[in-house]
């Protein structure tokens, strides 16, 4: 009888997990820390429910991606004539500690302030490292943390991100080498040294020949840029089409494995006595045939002939022509036809613009199917998108579609590109209301044409109302910018009706000639009238920054001249103004950062005294006060630390000089810079030497960038 009951059991809970059945009874064993109420939420039914066993097995996995348990296990039983869903779970502990071994702890100064300044020198001066705490905040950030229930799943994620920390200090041969998830978390790495290198796919070619062009030392933990390194120059060797790297583990640490294709030019062993070339169009053809090495006599290899190709393929590559290619067309006679693929453009693809007009971004990019694809070209197209402002994030990729070049622009647009600013309140003193307001708008209707207004009123004591309206268009057919500017401004005693027009025309790589044209009228607030100022302006801009926001290589420089009068009833004048700017850049721990420095100069000849320039305030000597004269010379260093995205902050000290009078003026400070939807705001805290010598700094707002 107690065997047929058994037997009985059995029958009814296999019958259980083949077919549906109610849920009479639901039940959760085995959890201290995560509440039955959290785990039921997750199961995807309840009791009463009728279920079959891909929903209780669904169920498991759920528990299983909650991350908190080791082991859960389903079950399903017929217990007093009740069918009941049981899932016996193995839940992780709470961490009550965390050791992270293999990874040393950051040096710490002692009593004085000079042992943590040699601290930051060293830390400054030597390789980067990544230091326990650091990885502890880490798995913090992602819930991995004393007092908190060990998660799988967020482990895993917090050991992913400490590694791309590692990646962010150019260390790439690093693993996570044994984890004890208990209630003593135990976490070890293991940075680990390049012991050998492996090359795999060569058939003709020696790795003698390809060892020279590896850079990574042995011995040391593999650095990214190292590799990276190496990796473009196999690319850019005759030899190899293709090349990739592989980490492989291997007694005392890694082995890299590069995996390369070869290129073929010569499948099998031919005789040769000559190798004709097809397909070059920047090379007149004895040019080509004088950059072609020797071929032996005799039976001919594929390195034979990559050997005799490489003084041509190497000309393309020192020209900056990244993309060209060898293909092998057959030996007739004794000669070896070889085509060249030089790298022509047969298609652009544009991704990630949502807002911006696709064909806003081909005339930007200034880059068009049947041209070929230079270093040069790709630099100042990806330069170009990224001066428009609009875009935190240009990549080009290209890539190979059959014969010809397909060109990947991949755009990541910026979130907020307009804003409104401002303050109002009403004055009976000024007669009425008094404040500004500020509208800006950036990449009008996805067009490039920015748009910007601003109004104020008796915020320099007078009852006047003054406005400034800008546009810029970046988008027109054979200007690179189209500026117009209609304004109402009051200086001093004066009140200015005015309006000026600037076009720019592109004349080279990122240099651009440009054409402006200043009309303005102008009465003192008295009603008197003054002569009126009519001024073209003439000159050339040269700017390859890598980014508008935040630069942190290139140079930006100008030269021009504006002429006043002559040609036109008003004022008559000429002034003259040299600009240059140039930024390198550095890294503090996670910080990016920039050295800034400018250097200006303006010369002036019979300027009146309105026009004349000025020196000290918040865009030439900050914290300053200003003088006018019509020479002068002014140098700016900053070194930016940036804080997030459109936002820094900079020491700086700022130098000018009245070459006229030899007024000397110098403000060494601090500054926050913001740029948030279109809008720029810098606020400057500096000791200029014109002002008494005082611990409280001068403080002054500027709303356009310093340079």
């Amino acid at each position: 009888m107690k065997l047929w009951f058994f037997l009985l059991f059995g029958f009814l809970s296999v019958l259980a997990w083949a077919q549906t059945f109610p849920v009479e009874r639901l039940e959760i064993v085995g959890n201290t820390h995560i509440s039955t109420q959290e785990i039921l939420g997750k199961l995807g039914f309840k009791e009463g429910d009728v279920v079959d066993r891909e929903k209780v097995l669904a169920g498991a996995k759920a528990l299983e991606e909650m991350g908190y348990f080791a082991q859960v296990t389903p079950e399903v039983s017929l217990e007093e004539d009740k069918v009941v869903v049981r899932y016996r779970l193995v839940e992780y502990p709470k961490i009550e500690d965390i050791v992270i071994l293999g990874v040393p702890e950051e040096p710490r100064g002692g009593k004085t302030l000079w042992s943590w300044i040699q601290i930051w020198i060293s830390q400054l001066f030597n390789p980067p490292r990544v230091y326990a705490e650091k990885v502890r905040e880490i798995l913090a950030e992602r819930g991995i943390k004393p007092g908190e229930v060990l998660n799988a799943k967020k482990l895993q994620e917090g050991l992913q991100a400490v590694l791309e920390e590692y990646q962010k200090k150019d260390l790439g041969t690093v693993q996570v080498s044994e984890v004890i998830p208990e209630a003593k978390l135990v976490i070890r790495f293991e940075e680990l040294p390049v012991v050998a290198h492996e090359f795999r796919g060569l058939s003709t070619i020696s790795q003698e020949e390809i060892r020279d062009l590896i850079t990574v030392p042995l011995g040391e933990v593999g650095r990214i840029s190292q590799i990276r390194e190496s990796l473009q120059r196999l690319s850019r060797s005759v030899y190899v089409s293709e090349a990739k790297v592989v980490p492989e583990l291997a007694p005392g640490g890694v082995k890299l494995v590069w995996e390369l294709a070869e290129r073929v030019v010569l499948p099998e062993p031919t005789l040769v006595s000559q190798i004709a070339v097809e397909g070059v169009t920047l090379l007149p053809p004895e040019r080509v045939q004088a950059l072609l090495g020797p071929i032996p006599q005799g039976v001919a290899t594929n390195a034979v002939v990559l050997r005799a190709l490489r003084p041509l393929f190497d000309y393309y590559q020192r020209e900056g022509y990244f993309l060209v290619d060898f293909v092998g067309e057959g030996v007739e006679n004794g000669v070896l036809l070889v085509r060249v693929r030089e790298g022509e453009i047969g298609r652009i693809e544009v991704k990630g613009n949502t807002r911006t007009a696709e064909w806003v971004i081909l005339r930007v990019l200034g880059l068009r199917p049947g041209q070929i694809l230079s270093e040069a070209r790709l630099a100042v197209a990806q330069q170009s998108l990224m001066a428009l402002g609009y875009f935190s994030e240009v990549l080009l990729t290209p890539s190979w579609e059959g014969e010809k070049v397909l060109l990947t622009v991949e755009v990541k647009e910026l979130e907020k590109l307009g804003s409104i600013q401002g303050s109002v309140s009403f004055s009976p003193e000024a007669g009425g209301f008094v404040g500004n307001l500020t509208y800006a708008q950036k990449n009008l209707f996805g067009t490039a044409q920015d748009l910007s207004l601003t109004l104020s009123r008796g915020l320099t004591g007078s009852k006047e109302t003054t406005w400034n309206l800008s546009y810029v268009g970046r988008s027109f057919p054979i200007f690179t910018q189209v500026e117009l500017d209609l304004y109402r401004k009051e200086e001093e005693e004066r009140l200015t009706l005015g309006g000026r027009a600037q076009v720019s025309y592109p004349v080279a790589d990122y240099l651009n000639l440009t054409l402006g044209f200043t009309a303005e009228g102008t009465t003192k607030l008295s009603g008197e009238a003054l002569p009126p100022r009519n001024a073209l302006s003439l000159g050339v801009v040269f700017d390859d920054r890598d980014s508008p926001f935040f630069p942190r290589a290139g140079q930006r420089a100008q030269i021009s001249l504006e002429k006043a009068g002559t040609f036109a009833p008003g004022v008559e004048y000429l002034s003259a103004l040299a600009e240059i700017s140039r930024f390198w850049p550095f890294d503090l721990g996670d910080y990016r950062c920039a050295l800034a420095m400018r250097a200006l100069g303006r010369l002036g000849w019979d300027l009146p005294a309105e026009y004349m320039f000025s020196l000290g305030g918040v865009d030439s000597v900050r914290g300053a006060k200003k003088i006018t004269t019509d020479r002068m010379f002014l140098l700016n260093a900053e070194f930016r630390v940036e804080l997030a995205q459109g936002a820094w902050f900079a020491p700086f000290f700022d130098f000018g000089v009245d070459l006229q009078s030899g007024t000397v003026k110098a403000a060494p400070g601090m500054e926050v810079a913001v740029n948030l939807g279109g809008m720029f705001v810098r606020l400057s805290a500096s000791w200029p030497n014109d002002r008494e010598p005082t611990w409280v700094p001068a403080f002054e707002f500027g709303m356009s960038p310093m340079f």
